[in-house]
């Protein structure tokens, strides 16, 4: 594979991690808004359904962001071998961020669904 391929099928699955995590932030957007306007008169199996689908949904796009980082670091790698890498080529290949961002997107679907748990457990007083 040419030096000019690599690049450009590492910059369209840098722009597939954008689309993750649009999807991703749909996702969430919508479960939120479910979760305040009717989370308290849905029936258990409804929220049980509906937080099946959501984890679902949010935890695929999750995975793809995570998965698309391994394929970047992969292209970078190979491109290492046909060319030198640019600085921020390299810091791209030695950094974890789509790791740690895949970790704080997980950590968004818990809060979600904490969310969803203190609409419909309210505390009285």
């Amino acid at each position: 594979m040419t030096e000019y391929e690599l690049l450009d099928l590492m910059g369209n699955t840098i722009d597939s991690m954008g689309d993750c995590f649009t999807i991703y932030l749909s996702i969430i957007s919508g479960y939120l808004v479910v979760a305040y306007f009717i989370g308290d008169k849905l029936t258990l199996p409804q929220t049980v359904i509906i937080g099946i689908l959501f984890i679902f949904g949010a935890g695929l796009q999750v995975w793809g962001i995570h998965a698309y980082q391994i394929a970047v670091q992969e292209f970078l790698t190979q491109k290492a071998e046909i060319a030198p890498l640019t600085n921020y080529q390299s810091a791209v290949l030695n950094n974890n961020g789509g790791t740690i961002f895949a970790v704080l997107m997980a950590c968004g679907i818990i809060a979600s669904l904490y969310f969803m748990w203190s609409i419909r457990h309210p505390k009285t007083k």
